[in-house]
């Protein structure tokens, strides 16, 4: 059996679609077993909760858990087993225009592969948060981990392929600097300067140790703490630092400085 893009054999919960990829999380039943089957499309699968086997003949069968993210290439046959709770699954799968973006970048798409790095792992679960919240730009944070999780699988020529610091990495912080403040896309900027967007995420985390998506948001942190020296309304400097909200402003601002930005702007404000 092939399943088409999109569907899984678990009981869909949510689905989004955005830059090439297909995000959904499925809820499955307590002892479930599926027949062997395969996917259209290749894709990474995060265990949110639970666990179950892959069964890929007699004597391959792989363990799923919540400590590790795997990749399955289009094509590849296996049947699943899940246990006694059952399991709820995040899934991004690859558009073939990915793939076949991947393997042109000299990206091995073509077998299986466990990542049982606590890195990837958090990669993984940072997408699924931004899957589920409600913040309409939460598309680039999206895009930005789905990216990194690309740049995850085997790459031919890595060494040769980047450099500490390639001479457009300076004029995507440029960009980002100059436009933090506006819903963009990760392969938009790409194309701005000249490279592949797997490229640039990998080329700006190993630079910079941290995403774009991370360095946006400490731009726009930045730029608050700056504003709230003077007597604009909180809901004016949101909409200018590029949060959807007052109230998004407000947790993005406390989980980056531990305060809320009316306590930040009480206790910075200078005496007159």
């Amino acid at each position: 059996m092939k399943l088409t893009p999109g569907r899984f054999l678990g009981a869909p919960v949510k689905t989004r679609m955005f830059g090439g990829f297909v995000f959904t999380e499925y809820l499955y039943s307590e002892r479930a077993v599926f027949a062997r089957h395969c996917h259209e499309m290749a894709y990474f699968s995060l265990v949110l909760s639970g666990s179950y086997e892959e069964h890929y003949s007699k004597t391959q069968v792989r363990q799923c858990d919540s400590q590790k993210v795997l990749y399955h290439p289009a094509g590849e046959a296996h049947s699943d087993a899940f246990g006694n709770q059952g399991g709820k699954i995040f899934s991004i799968e690859l558009e073939p225009g990915w793939t076949a973006k991947l393997r042109d970048y000299e990206l091995q798409t073509a077998e299986s592969l466990v990542f049982p790095d606590r890195q990837v792992a958090w990669l993984a679960r940072r997408a699924y948060q931004a899957f589920a919240g409600r913040d309409p730009r939460s598309a680039l944070l999206l895009e930005a981990t789905a990216m990194e999780l690309l740049y995850q699988l085997p790459w031919k020529h890595a060494e040769l392929s980047e450099s500490d610091s390639p001479g457009w990495l300076k004029k995507v912080v440029e960009i980002l600097h100059a436009e933090f403040y506006r819903p963009f896309s990760l392969a938009a900027i790409a194309q701005r300067v000249g490279a592949h967007p797997v490229h640039l995420a990998r080329a700006f985390r190993r630079r910079h140790h941290m995403t774009v998506g991370q360095y946006v948001r400490n731009l726009r942190v930045e730029y608050v703490m700056n504003t709230l020296a003077g007597e604009d309304s909180l809901s004016d400097i949101a909409a200018r630092a590029g949060f959807s909200d007052q109230s998004h402003l407000g947790r993005v601002f406390r989980a980056a400085t531990g305060m809320t930005p009316r306590e930040f702007r009480l206790a910075h404000r200078r005496p007159c």
